[in-house]
């Protein structure tokens, strides 16, 4: 596996946003892996509040829905944001601060309303997801936060947001706050640094967010 340098310091906003913080800089932060299609992707590892259970996933949320977008994800606006350069690192590759991919999507059901930025059903939202594109040696290169899978464009979701202090929403507890509800196998590509078992707690998460929205997904599921 190729392995390359990545300094990576998430802001304050994104530990408010993701509840996630990546390794120091300096430290080998990200390694490249292929996803089988156009771009490489970095994928970086980090500390965020995991749930592995619904219900404490469901009580975390500000906001729950099931929506979709009509956007594809390179049409997306991607983030990223880069630590000013130190005099002493000149000619090092620019060290990353903090990047995300806002994403706008439709909101078909909300299965668990915000009092303090409340969504509506047909109502636009633009969300904040972990993954972004770089530019890396004069080519485009995916980033990603412990193997997060962005949503896909025509897909239904039930989603976990959270606002941050920007009154923005974002997917919390990583890929296992976003669920699709068509058969979805994640792009696990980092197997052995720690989610060999990712598919497994995301099928059992799914089956439970399946179990609590029954109704509400089957309605969706029917317009």
């Amino acid at each position: 596996m190729k392995r390359m340098k990545l300094m990576l310091l998430v802001s304050s906003f994104s530990l408010v946003l993701f509840g996630c913080a990546s390794n120091a800089p300096g430290e080998n932060a990200g390694e490249v892996v292929s996803t089988g299609g156009n771009l490489e992707t970095v994928v970086t590892h980090g500390n965020y509040k995991a749930f592995k259970e619904e219900s404490p996933l469901y009580d975390d949320a500000d906001l729950v829905v099931i929506a979709q977008t009509d956007t594809e994800f390179l049409d997306r606006e991607h983030v990223v944001q880069y630590f000013e350069p130190d005099e002493a690192q000149e000619g090092s590759p620019q060290a990353i601060e903090d990047f995300h991919t806002k994403t706008p999507i439709t909101i078909l059901k909300v299965l668990k309303p915000s009092e303090e930025a409340p969504a509506l059903e047909n109502e636009i939202l633009t969300i904040i997801e972990p993954v972004s594109i770089i530019e890396q040696n004069g080519t485009s290169q995916k980033i990603t936060i412990e193997n997060y899978n962005e949503i896909q464009a025509g897909e239904k979701y039930v989603l976990y947001l959270k606002l941050n202090t920007y009154g923005e929403y974002g997917v919390i507890n990583m890929n296992n706050g976003r669920f699709s509800l068509e058969p979805e196998t994640l792009t696990l590509d980092s197997l052995d640094h720690g989610h060999a078992d990712d598919q497994n707690l995301h099928n059992t998460l799914k089956s439970a967010v399946e179990e609590r929205f029954k109704a509400e997904i089957e309605e969706v599921q029917n317009q």
